[in-house]
């Protein structure tokens, strides 16, 4: 999309998570990384996509109604519309363009829009708007994803206006992106959140669909050139939670010749609803979270490589 506009499913104000201080979080959609445990699969793909939940739908026909295809019709969106006051519990059809007007429609907010197209002017008035709260509490903006850096030139539009402004500005990234990317933020940027799923190459593959090798460069140039950056890892059970792979992750992050922090992320499985929603499947539904107890461990050992180290029991 270029510096001009961007596909945002998602703003959270007053994000606590995501960087310092209060934050504003803006989630731009679009990832080309399929980790099989991804917490945001409304953030994978390019386009706006539909989401559905039948347990609020109240079988009122407004969707049907607003749709400007007809139902059945490709690529009409309801494959089914309502009779009788029943709810509607047919999927959408594949076709679905996305447009957004059965979600305009549906007063009962069975029906919503991942994806929503911003300027980087827009963009940035909107966010500005939270500026004094953001100052005050030392927080700032974060874009996340998905993957933001897909989109850097957009991201570094708003980060030069941000900056002008004196807001502090970070971002979320899992890394797997041509260095130049990086390069057009990196002057602009606070704090880089950075994602390592495993330290090795196959493993990571096994995971996510692509080798790390490109992940791990940059990560090394990035702090060669000075970055401000958070490591977080997402200990995920029966996949990366292994005394090993944690291991060779803090080597890694101690190779890289300065003290920076590592968070641990425990898997949860509450997005197991966005997948439904979206009518796809979750292949690590019937994943549990990480004990308490390992997660300590996994703290413990990186701590014993001298590194500082966040996890928080949940």
């Amino acid at each position: 999309m270029g510096s001009g506009a961007a596909l945002v499913f998602n703003i959270q104000r007053f994000s606590i998570h995501d960087g310092p201080g209060i934050r504003t979080t803006v989630f731009l959609k679009g990832c080309n990384l399929r980790c099989y445990w991804c917490h945001n699969p409304e953030s994978l793909k390019t386009t706006p996509e539909i989401q559905f939940i039948p347990s609020r739908c109240i079988g009122c026909g407004a969707c049907a109604a607003a749709c400007p295809y007809p139902p059945g019709s490709p690529p009409g969106c309801p494959s089914g519309s309502p009779e009788g006051g029943k709810k509607r519990t047919a999927r959408f059809t594949s076709a679905c363009r996305g447009c957004g007007a059965c979600a305009e429609a549906c007063y009962a907010g069975a029906i919503t829009l991942a994806g929503k197209k911003y300027g980087a002017g827009e963009m940035t008035e909107l966010l500005l708007k939270d500026g004094p709260l953001m100052k005050s509490s030392g927080g700032g903006v974060t874009f996340s994803g998905g993957e933001p850096l897909l989109q850097a030139d957009f991201i570094a539009a708003v980060f030069t206006a941000l900056g002008a402004e004196g807001v502090h500005t970070a971002v979320e990234t899992a890394s797997n992106v041509p260095w130049g990317a990086f390069e057009k933020i990196l002057p602009l940027t606070g704090l880089f959140i950075c994602d390592i799923k495993a330290a090795d190459t196959e493993l990571h593959r096994r995971g996510t669909g692509a080798g790390n090798e490109r992940i791990l460069e940059n990560l090394r140039r990035l702090a060669a050139a000075g970055a401000d950056i958070l490591f977080r890892i997402p200990v995920i059970p029966s996949y990366n939670d292994t005394m090993d792979n944690i291991l060779e992750t803090g080597r890694f992050i101690r190779s890289l010749g300065r003290p920076l922090p590592v968070e641990l992320l425990a898997f949860h499985n509450i997005c197991a609803g966005k997948y439904d929603a979206l009518g796809r499947e979750f292949t690590a539904r019937g994943t549990q979270p990480p004990p308490g107890a390992l997660m300590e461990k996994l703290a413990d050992a990186l701590r014993a490589l001298q590194l500082e180290v966040i996890w928080k029991q949940q």
